[in-house]
């Protein structure tokens, strides 16, 4: 639409108004008017429809169009302080034609964006609907990603990563906020509780029939959050949400980044759950809540950032909306950051302990094994343990003057448990 053209509408004179209440559209003819296919006037509709290959207009037709007419003009009267700002709205630019194009290029552009922030609130609106389609996608990554879980094989895992269908709710959250937008901000929390609770509720069962001896790395690993976890996540969160605002971007690579964060932990929890183990499942529950606060804020901060949002949309409103998500979401970040913080420092202290250990024992005896090393958690600190074996049992005062010593470098230890294991190489040959 040319930016003169524009102007010349919103302000018309009252003609247009004024051939509406006589009964006449823009479109339409004088009912005494002949038909221009030189046709007599007494025509039936019916061959006239057949003429012409138009349908006669009716008053709803009418109706419908002086509708349609009006509200392109409030549409109009709504953009123009937009484009024309108060301190230009003199004689002078209205009389140069730069000064038009200028505005024709800036409301080509507001078009432009109005029509992005259009297809991309319909793309995630339609995609947070709770169809069948999003059930299914849900129930079989949520099969594959336990499977996976329960064999320890990452390939698996990531490919119900590709499947997981789990992001689309979360940023189209992010986005209603933004937009203030209920209807949508209900409907995408709905749909992540409903994922949750399938993801969950299956991966459970899934434990319950099939035997688990043991847990594999792949889901201790995700019981142990960390500040990194924090890191990956908003790192997901904003590669998804600019993917989304940015055609540029492959969908698919949008999906791989922000679902590696999502199914794993669920059915982690779920698994916890089926094998009546509560520290499975309190820690894969954290790392859910770590990754869903931490993708809803880094959607909320880039589409507050691209601007994606009415073009009519009061401003003031929308960064108060936008300031709000983000400030509760770092709240709870930072108030899950100081214990996994606290966690991670005592990781780090252990994994110096365990290597101081391994190093003394290695040097004070050097025909010494080390078999398996854990700790244990006491009150006031932890007790490293190993399982030890070797050709002669190792000297208990070498062994006290060396925990005596581990313990002053290492504050972290209260105590070291060690187990001798005998060993006696065999000399018989088998053939």
């Amino acid at each position: 639409m040319n930016i003169l053209y524009l102007i010349k509408k919103v302000f018309s004179s009252d003609e247009g108004n004024h051939d509406s209440s006589s009964g006449r559209g823009l479109n339409e003819e004088s009912p005494d008017a002949k038909p221009d296919h030189g046709e007599p006037s007494d025509t039936t509709p019916e061959k006239s429809v057949e003429s012409n290959g138009e349908k006669d207009h009716g008053p709803e037709t009418k109706k419908h169009e002086d509708n349609q007419a009006k509200a392109e003009k409030e549409d109009i009267k709504d953009i123009l302080p937009i484009l024309i700002d108060p301190h230009e709205r003199t004689f002078r630019n209205y009389i140069t034609p730069a000064f038009w194009r200028e505005k024709n290029l800036k409301y080509k552009k507001i078009r432009e964006r109005e029509k992005q922030g259009l297809d991309l609130y319909e793309l995630l609106a339609s995609g947070a609907a709770p169809t069948r389609e999003y059930y299914v996608l849900t129930i079989l990554s949520c099969v594959i990603a336990t499977a996976g879980l329960i064999q320890g094989a990452s390939a698996t895992i990531i490919g119900a990563m590709i499947v997981a269908p789990l992001m689309t709710p979360i940023l189209a959250f992010s986005l209603g906020v933004v937009w203030g937008d209920l209807i949508l901000i209900r409907l995408s929390a709905a749909s992540i509780l409903k994922g949750l609770f399938w993801a969950i509720v299956i991966s459970c069962l899934i434990t319950l029939v099939i035997p688990l001896p043991s847990y594999s790395e792949e889901i201790m690993s995700r019981t142990r959050p960390t500040i990194f976890d924090i890191v990956v996540a908003l790192a997901s969160g904003f590669v998804g949400a600019y993917g989304y605002a940015n055609k540029k971007i492959s969908s698919s690579l949008v999906g791989i980044a922000i679902a590696v964060a999502l199914m794993p932990p669920l059915c982690t929890i779920g698994i916890g759950i089926g094998k009546m183990n509560a520290d499975i499942a309190q820690g894969a529950a954290v790392l859910f809540i770590i990754n869903l606060i931490s993708i809803s804020l880094a959607g909320a901060v880039v589409f507050w950032l691209m601007k994606i949002q009415p073009i009519d949309a009061d401003q003031v409103e929308v960064n108060r909306r936008a300031f709000s998500q983000i400030i509760i979401s770092i709240i709870i970040l930072v108030i899950i950051s100081v214990p996994l913080g606290l966690f991670m420092k005592d990781g780090y202290l252990l994994g110096e302990a365990r290597t101081d250990l391994k190093t003394s024992l290695e040097r004070e005896f050097p025909d010494i094994h080390i078999i398996e090393s854990f700790e244990s958690r006491r009150n006031d600190g932890f007790i490293l343990q190993a399982t030890v074996t070797g050709a002669a049992r190792p000297d208990a005062g070498i062994v006290q003057n060396m925990v005596d010593d581990l313990k002053t470098r290492n504050s972290i230890v209260k105590g070291v448990s060690l187990k001798y294991m005998k060993s006696e190489p065999i000399e018989h040959v088998y053939k």
